[in-house]
């Protein structure tokens, strides 16, 4: 059975496509064009995980279980 692909994804890589293309599938030119133009919007177009959850470690599981008694 065929999924019905989600047209904004599609919009999203269609674009990505057309800026990796634009900038010969250079990453370092493609980053360089994405820093330059989150300057020029004056916002970030990209959060690290840790500006969503800066106590991330705390939220992180335990390597072995706990012993249940």
């Amino acid at each position: 059975m065929k999924m019905k692909r989600d047209e904004t994804l599609e919009e999203i890589w269609a674009i990505r496509r057309q800026i990796a293309k634009k900038f010969g599938y250079d990453p370092k030119k493609q980053v360089a064009y994405y820093q330059r133009k989150q300057k020029q919007l004056g916002a970030k177009i990209y959060h690290r995980e840790e500006e969503f959850a800066p106590d991330a470690k705390a939220l992180a599981l335990r390597e072995t279980p706990p012993v249940r008694r």
